[in-house]
């Protein structure tokens, strides 16, 4: 009889293992691969919120999958990559909102070729490692020849983007030209600010190079960029100005440093903007 029962109490201490083990296994398997590799070093994964355009093709957009992708937001996959304890979310928002939702927290980085500037600088912390360098030049449709300096532009309509480093240029042009360039402003980016230019609602915009390049041969829009470089400015990823906020841009910089070192950071940039800008021109 004592046997009968030991051999019962035996079988479902064996059942009830069988059964954690297997709750165990089903929660491995709805972990990410990066939750998972954290946890069997025992470290914690911090899931981060990031803000990002995703219509600023090549930099943030959506692909033929639907899927957001671009140079800046590969670098932030890739160091998620590289660091276990990262998990990165991203959130599609134009960047007055990002900023908006980094203060209110309900983001923790903004990934959208972000510039540094003394009073951004004031209110957050930017990662040190330089993403990539932009070159900025006036755009105006295929057909003008009229336009190649901000002073041909005096009297004329310009579209902008209102936290963009030309915009500051161009307030500053403005502050003493005569008569003055009139202002339309756009928090859409390129996306916008070319589509203007393109059907002459704006006799011009201030966009990247490499924005306008990948205009022409992926949406058909008749732009052309003119003139001297206007800008020339390097790119960082802006987080909070907290602890926490410098201890994620220090781990981001660690990790750029090393895709620097080994190349990668380069082939991204060639993948994407069709040339190395990592370095300044």
């Amino acid at each position: 009889m004592k046997t009968a029962v030991i051999k019962k109490t035996a079988a479902k201490v064996l059942l009830a293992g069988l059964v954690i083990m297997g709750l165990a296994f089903t929660a491995g398997c709805g972990s990410t691969g990066s939750e998972r590799q954290a946890a069997a070093t025992g470290e914690q994964v911090k899931t981060y919120y990031v803000g990002t355009r995703g219509t600023f093709k090549p930099f943030t957009y959506m692909n033929d999958k639907d899927q957001l992708t671009g140079y800046d937001i590969e670098i932030l996959k890739e160091v998620q990559k590289r660091n276990k304890d990262i998990r990165f979310e991203f959130k599609t928002m134009s960047i007055e909102s990002a900023f908006v939702s980094l203060s209110s927290k309900q983001v923790d980085l903004i990934a959208n070729q972000m510039s540094r500037n003394e009073e951004r600088a004031a209110k957050y912390t930017f990662t040190t490692e330089v993403n990539n360098y932009t070159l900025t030049r006036l755009t105006v449709r295929g057909d003008r020849n009229d336009i190649q300096t901000l002073e041909d532009l005096k009297g004329k309509t310009m579209v902008l983007v209102p936290t963009s480093e030309v915009a500051r240029v161009v307030r500053k042009f403005n502050e003493t030209a005569e008569p003055k360039i009139n202002l339309i402003f756009t928090d859409k980016g390129s996306a916008e600010t070319l589509n203007l230019v393109a059907t002459g609602r704006a006799d011009a915009s201030g966009d990247y190079e490499v924005a306008v390049t990948e205009a022409r041969k992926t949406l058909g829009l008749d732009v052309k960029s003119v003139g001297e470089v206007i800008s020339s400015v390097p790119t960082y990823f802006i987080l909070r100005k907290d602890t926490e906020g410098q201890q994620l841009a220090d781990k981001i910089d660690a990790t750029i440093k090393q895709m620097k070192a080994d190349g990668t950071l380069k082939k991204l940039s060639e993948q994407f903007l069709g040339a190395d800008y990592t370095a300044s021109k």
